[in-house]
């Protein structure tokens, strides 16, 4: 039966599917490798048995018809994100989140406690607290230098504000572009597990 839904929701169709068909997998497995019994308890272990494996069986078939359904999803989903060009934003979104992340290693790890080159000759030496000691010894005074100057810092806090609006906007044209249609035919043995039922 053909569906039109938006890509989005495609995407939440085959994340349904894929979920129901763990259940089944793990059921389907269970009833074919680990079924056991009493060696007490041996009547009428012909018919449990046969009920198991058509159950089994059934549930082989659900998932396998399940996972075609899911990679045909894919496949389409993959196709529409290439035509529209949702592909090539989420890697410009994945390049700005890089950018966005470097630029705030450096800013976030800027303290007050930095001292500028160019003051360190006027810090005193008994100014500078001792580390803690660790495992008898201590480690020598040390003053951590502010080696980006005010300009870099300000460069990199303008570049990552530019890089943030940049990723919001693409993200924004992504979601506007998953709102597209799609048809795909999906069996109806899948319609319940994969949200599809009226």
């Amino acid at each position: 039966m053909k569906h039109t839904l938006t890509l989005t929701r495609w995407h939440k169709v085959a994340e349904r599917i894929n979920a129901a068909l763990k259940e089944r997998e793990a059921r389907m497995i269970a009833a074919f490798t680990g079924a056991t019994i009493s060696p007490w308890n041996k009547e009428g272990v012909e018919q449990k048995a046969a009920v198991m494996a058509a159950r089994g069986k059934a549930d082989l078939a659900l998932v396998e018809q399940g996972r075609a359904a899911v990679a045909a999803i894919r496949s389409a989903l993959a196709r529409s994100n290439a035509e529209l060009g949702i592909a090539a934003r989420l890697a410009e979104v994945e390049a700005a989140n890089r950018r966005i992340g470097l630029y705030r290693a450096v800013l976030d790890k800027q303290s007050v406690d930095m001292v500028q080159p160019e003051h360190v000759r006027h810090v005193p030496a008994l100014a500078v607290p001792e580390s803690e000691p660790s495992w008898g010894r201590r480690d020598p005074p040390r003053i951590t230098l502010q080696v980006a100057d005010a300009a870099l810092l300000a460069e990199l806090a303008s570049k990552l504000a530019r890089e943030q609006a940049r990723s919001h906007a693409l993200l924004d044209e992504i979601a506007d572009l998953n709102r597209e249609k799609l048809e795909l035919d999906v069996a109806s043995e899948l319609h319940e597990i994969a949200g599809l039922a009226a």
